[in-house]
Formats: C-alpha cells, sequence, structure tokens
C-alpha cells in the first residue's frame, strides 16, 4: 500500500467522498462524505492581507452558490421542474412569466425568515486606513454592480441591466405599502457647509439620495446617454409619476407660507411636452411646448404663483406686475390675441350663456384712462353728422356715445 500522502490527488470532488476523521475528543474516528464537511459551520480569522500573493486567504467557488431558502431549489435545467421548492419560484410561478428567477442565478439568497436576505456595507475610515493593504485608496461602495452590453448582434434580444428588481404585492395586502426600492440618506452631522446648486451640485458634507451620473469617470471613448430617468408601461401604468409628499421637502409641510424646492435647474434647461407626430420614422420626436428660463440675474428675474382665485406674475423678489383673477362660475371669458396682416392685435370679449359681451377698462380711483394715437385737424370745427355713427361707450356707470368722422370729414 502507497503511503498515506502519495495517492494521486483528484481534480475534483462529488461530495460523496468518504473521510475518516476524528472526533472532538480525539477518542474515536467518525465517517463524514466530502459533502457533509463542506456544509459545517466554517470560522477563520483575517489574514490582514487582501491578496493571495501577499498572504491573503482567497475563497473561490466556480459554478452556482445558492443561500437560504434558495438552496431548497434543485437548480435543475428544467424550469417547471424546479418551481416548486422554494417560495419565490412558487410565487412566480403561477405567472404569466414563470419562475425565471432562480433558474438564471449564479448566486442567490432567499430569506428563510423574513429577515435581509442580503446584507452589504463599507466605510470610509477602513478606506483610509488600509491604503498600504491594498496599494490605493478606494471608494467605499456598499453594493457595486455592472451590466454590460457587448452582444454586438443586430437584431438581439440579450439587454444589460446593473440592478433590477421587482417588488410584488399580492392579493389581499391591503394595510401596509408595498417598495420595490426605498433609499434613505441619514445625516447625521448636522448641516452641511453652503448650498447644492445646478452649478455647484455637491458640496463638502451634502447627503444625497441619488445622483444619476454619465460616463463612469472615462477620460475617453464615452458618450452621452440617452436620458436619465424613464418612465415605461410593463404592460400596466404608473398612476402618477412623481410625487413629493406634502412634508418632503425643507422649508414647508405643505399647509403653512414656506417655500421648499421641488425641481432645481439652471439657465436654459427646459421642461419639454413632445407631439405624438412621426419624424423620421422616430415616434414623438417633435417638440409641441417647452418652459424655461433665460434669466441671467437675479435682479431681472420674474416668478408665477398660484394663489386661491388668481394666478400672480411678479418681480423675482414678489413685487407684483400684474394678476389674473379668477371666478367660479365666468359667463364671459377674455381673449389676446396677435394680429396677423392687416388684422390688430386685441383683447376680445367672448360672451358666454346669458353672459356680457361688454369689455372693461377700470382704472384705479384718481386714475385716469390713457390711449396714445395720431392726432389729426386740432382746432377743426366739428361736422355736423357723425358718418361713422356713435361708439357706445359708460362711464361710471352712465351711457354715453363718441361721435364717430370719417377721415374725408375731418380732413385725414
Amino acid at each position: 500500500m502507497p503511503a498515506f500522502n502519495t495517492y494521486p490527488k483528484a481534480s475534483s470532488l462529488t461530495g460523496n467522498e468518504i473521510l475518516v476523521l476524528a472526533d472532538a475528543s480525539g477518542q474515536r474516528t467518525i465517517n463524514a462524505t466530502a459533502a457533509q464537511v463542506a456544509g459545517v459551520p466554517v470560522t477563520s480569522s483575517p489574514s490582514g492581507e487582501f491578496y493571495q500573493d501577499q498572504g491573503a486567504h482567497i475563497s473561490r467557488m466556480a459554478d452556482r452558490l445558492l443561500v437560504g431558502v434558495a438552496a431548497d431549489n434543485p437548480a435543475l435545467s428544467d424550469r417547471e421542474a424546479s418551481s416548486s421548492d422554494d417560495w419565490l419560484s412558487t410565487i412566480m410561478g403561477k405567472t404569466t412569466i414563470g419562475p425565471w428567477a432562480l433558474q438564471g442565478a449564479q448566486c442567490a439568497s432567499l430569506a428563510r425568515y423574513g429577515s435581509s436576505a442580503f446584507v452589504a456595507g463599507s466605510r470610509t475610515s477602513d478606506a483610509q486606513s488600509a491604503q498600504t493593504v491594498l496599494g490605493f485608496q478606494p471608494s467605499s461602495i456598499g453594493i457595486a454592480s455592472w451590466g454590460i452590453a457587448d452582444e454586438t448582434a443586430n437584431p438581439t434580444t440579450t439587454t444589460a441591466y446593473a440592478y433590477y428588481g421587482e417588488a410584488w404585492r399580492l392579493s389581499g395586502v391591503d394595510y401596509q405599502p408595498t417598495f420595490a426600492m426605498e433609499l434613505e440618506a441619514v445625516n447625521m452631522g448636522g448641516e452641511a457647509v453652503g448650498s447644492s446648486t445646478p452649478y455647484a451640485p455637491n458640496i463638502g458634507g451634502g447627503v444625497y439620495g441619488i445622483q444619476l451620473g454619465v460616463g463612469g469617470g472615462q477620460t475617453s471613448g464615452s458618450s452621452d446617454a440617452a436620458a436619465g430617468i424613464v418612465f415605461v408601461s410593463n404592460p400596466t401604468c404608473w398612476k402618477t409619476g412623481i410625487i413629493f409628499s406634502a412634508s418632503s421637502l425643507s422649508g414647508t409641510d405643505g399647509n403653512d407660507t414656506g417655500y421648499g424646492s421641488a425641481v432645481s435647474m439652471s439657465r436654459n434647461h427646459a421642461v419639454e411636452w413632445h407631439t405624438p407626430e412621426t419624424v423620421s420614422g422616430v415616434a414623438g420626436l417633435n417638440v409641441g411646448a417647452f418652459i424655461r428660463s433665460t434669466v441671467t440675474e437675479r435682479s431681472k428675474g420674474v416668478r408665477q404663483d398660484f394663489s386661491d382665485d388668481a394666478i400672480i406674475f411678479s418681480n423675482i423678489d414678489g413685487g407684483p406686475l400684474f394678476s389674473i383673477a379668477s371666478i367660479e362660475s365666468p359667463t364671459n371669458t377674455l381673449s389676446i390675441q396677435p394680429g396677423a396682416g392687416a388684422q390688430a392685435a386685441g383683447i376680445y370679449a367672448q360672451a358666454g350663456e346669458n353672459g356680457s359681451a361688454n369689455l372693461g377698462l377700470y382704472p384705479g380711483t384718481g386714475g385716469a384712462l390713457q390711449i396714445t394715437s395720431p392726432i389729426t385737424a386740432s382746432g377743426a370745427t366739428l361736422p355736423g353728422t357723425a358718418a361713422g355713427g356713435f361708439l357706445h361707450i359708460s362711464i361710471n356707470g352712465d351711457d354715453y356715445r363718441i361721435p364717430l368722422m370719417t377721415p374725408a370729414q375731418t380732413g385725414g
């Protein structure tokens, strides 16, 4: 029989190999399979190194890893045969899409007791102190993920996602909400110095819920991305795109007279509305309306406020410029129209049912109605007839008539 340590090394193990071990007392031997040994709790001490060539302990698993309830899944190539052993596959198997999640998972963890299935964390103090071990200054990232789109066939059905998640609400769940993702920014350091603006978005000590960047810090080769956030139906819809809770913004609780900035944009940034037209094969390419600001200085700024029964236009400090009043049941409306050709630009009263067709101009107390117009034949004798008839006008509640003379009557 060859010496114990001269047996040929197996290239791999199936888990059914029998190992002879000593029990904790060291008084007797026991038999166990390699799979049983691999499944016992393992505790190791940190080596103090990060790289294998410098003494770090590296554990490797080349195939799949299933943790928690995911370990109950038989991991078969037959999706249906693997759809009833773990709770996620069982739930997904009852839908039109089927139990695809675990079938394609290289590594999966399903919580067995309803707690967190996976927790990750990193901290900057460790990054600062570990520069010697790592050989560089890292960024402290709790979870990092990449989805690489490198399939160049056209057409192709492959799609890359760096992150993907679904939150399911099943029938009868009516008390608590369901969230596909919640991101909490926790500022335990007091107010940051300075303010985030469109021209200086990141400040020292600033805490941000989401920052969407483009380019990944690449110094060359990257191009503009198509959009930062896109809402789609798949196939159902969002009832509302974005909601700001009444008390979510600093400065107001939604019931006071305060002010909270919900969206902050720089000069020339616009909000666009696209038309359904198809141009060059692209639906919705044309812009039908937009709102933007081209203001260069605060002193030249303007603002628009919607108050009870009015739209108020003011300078940026709140000094009123003009307002448009609203009433509950108007019987006539006002139209301001530009001119075209010989037609003058004008203000028109549109009479509604049982409404007045009158158009009123009302100066303030002590004010006057001022009109600028060319004057002809100053001092001329008033003609005996009004060839143009009489213009109806009401002044201070009394009706009057203004004679209208033709140019020929007045000499030009």
